[in-house]
């Protein structure tokens, strides 16, 4: 398939994109104590270069004195150097590359939950959510020294960046971190000239990009990540009118683009916010663009960029063609594939995203990242797995997707390899699994699965049951068993009765069950 639109060339500020990716800001809970930049983000930002027209780094703390915070720092002069290793590994394939900007603050409860000695600062402190905390450390409401210290710190933090030899910075004021609180009627009822009427709302951010353009010239690129919408079930969120109006506001301060997703409030996971900035396997991808649109006909003098949950770049190229984004975010899609935008440009297959949640889940505890899909997510490697001197004889037994990666892994490092599987099929739990019409993203995995063993030397063997003679007979150098897990079988009463059957069972039967009475649990 040929991409019209996807790869055309752009010009954001003064600077030319190769084409309207970019890739998103990903925090993947690597960070040293000190702040300084680690070798999984250098290397993590580097695999996903190719074919990338702007990067957006994992946030950066643009300051130190409103809480020590577990991320990379920007706020002192000693992260230049490692900054610029940042922004070096970011350009190595011609991708321009924003410092992504920040400060925590606001109404998040996880950050109170993950850094101990994080005070979350906010804009107001007279509110129920306030007055019923159950976070550690309770928040604290900025006075207008507090603010006036802030926006210094998020100047003198895009100075860094631009010393450290980043092409621009991006304005994080979106989720619940401290300037979008600013933004959010809910959460700022302030009676000074920051809160109020929505100009007054808006000069804390308008203070920190008209003390950046002063400090780095004003044609140093500045893009803005805001809630474009804010769902709050209180009322004083945020509604299309005042995402619109904001944004519109923002563009007049001339900063490069507008990047834009909705959230809503903070007591409800991602998976049931409406619409949510990270939608999940049981909701409709791509949630933002019906705002984008409308932003788009309003603001014509900014670049609109969305996110939220774009996977396919079919879709994407789509997008940008109809005229209802100028650029796209990816982050998860990238997370699955690190060679996604390169794939779509070469039209190759790419690994498919699930939307399955593990990356959120492992960011939310603090851990380091991963992926259900892709077990090298933070491979040093430069390309393809290392290979071997002498192949060895393998032999994986199951092929369900542990078998498969098993299989291809093995095979592609240059050892002999042959698959087994009991099943006159391969795909093991993902075949029932992507069965159910709404979990198409796992049939997307299931032919991905399917054509890398077909391409692959692994040679594979279906509707054959291994055994221990079988085994001792081949005599394999290395045996892999994959069979994969077996499905709970719940403690209740009736457990045992023929009648009662697996989920997997129903599935691949289900013809089998027409006109019956049938309970379901679970």
């Amino acid at each position: 398939m040929r991409y019209n639109n996807l790869f055309k060339p752009v010009t954001i500020g003064k600077i030319n994109l190769k084409n309207r990716i970019a890739f998103s800001s990903v925090g993947i809970g690597s960070y040293n104590s000190d702040g300084t930049i680690t070798d999984e983000n250098i290397s993590f930002v580097r695999a996903r270069t190719k074919e990338i027209g702007l990067i957006i780094t994992t946030a950066a703390a643009s300051s130190y004195r409103y809480g020590k915070l577990k991320f990379i720092g920007a706020y002192d002069d000693v992260f230049i150097s490692g900054l610029s290793e940042f922004a070096r590994a970011g350009r190595c394939n011609g991708a321009k590359v924003f410092l992504q900007l920040f400060v925590m603050g606001g109404p998040n409860i996880l950050a109170d939950d993950l850094f101990l000695d994080v005070v979350p600062w906010v804009p107001s402190t007279d509110l129920s959510i306030y007055k019923n905390w159950t976070g550690r450390n309770k928040p604290k409401e900025l006075k207008k020294n507090n603010i006036k210290e802030l926006i210094d710190d998020y100047v003198q933090s895009a100075g860094r960046a631009k010393e450290a030899g980043f092409d621009g910075v991006e304005i994080k004021a979106n989720e619940d971190y401290l300037l979008a609180a600013f933004l959010t009627p809910y959460f700022n009822k302030r009676t000074d000239e920051y809160g109020g009427s929505l100009d007054n709302m808006l000069r804390f951010p308008v203070e920190i990009i008209r003390g950046i353009k002063k400090l780095c010239g004003s044609d140093y690129p500045i893009g803005f990540k805001y809630n474009v919408y804010y769902d709050s079930p209180e009322g004083d969120g945020v509604n299309l009118d005042m995402g619109i109006k904001i944004g519109e506001l923002i563009a007049n301060e001339g900063i490069a683009y507008l990047h834009i997703t909705p959230y809503g409030r903070n007591n409800v996971p991602y998976s049931l916010m409406e619409p949510t900035i990270m939608p999940n396997q049981y909701q409709p991808g791509n949630n933002v663009i019906p705002f984008a649109e409308h932003l788009k006909a309003s603001v014509r003098n900014t670049l609109i960029m969305v996110a939220s949950g774009i996977l396919k770049p079919d879709e994407a190229d789509r997008f940008i063609g109809e005229g209802k984004a100028d650029l796209v975010a990816i982050a998860r899609a990238l997370i699955a594939d690190e060679y996604w935008a390169q794939n779509a440009k070469d039209n190759k297959r790419f690994r498919p995203c699930t939307k399955c949640y593990v990356c959120l889940h492992e960011a939310t505890k603090g851990d380091i990242l991963k992926c259900s899909v892709n077990p090298d997510v933070l491979a040093k490697r430069k390309s393809g797995p290392d290979t071997v001197n002498t192949a060895k004889k393998v032999i994986v037994v199951g092929g369900g997707p542990g078998g498969i990666m098993s299989a291809l892994t093995a095979s592609m490092r240059g050892h002999a390899v042959t698959l087994y599987e009991k099943n006159e099929y391969i795909g093991g739990g993902l075949v029932p699994g992507s069965m159910p019409e709404i979990k198409y993203e796992f049939l997307d995995l299931l032919h991905y699965y399917r054509e890398e063993l077909r391409e692959s030397k692994v040679k594979v063997i279906t509707g054959f049951k291994v055994n221990q003679r079988f085994i001792k007979k081949i005599n394999p150098d290395v045996l892999i068993i994959a069979i994969g897990a077996e499905p709970l079988n719940i403690n209740i009463p009736g457990r045992d009765h023929d009648n009662q059957i697996d989920v997997f069972t129903a599935i691949h039967n289900a013809d089998s069950y027409k006109n019956k009475k049938i309970i379901i649990v679970g």
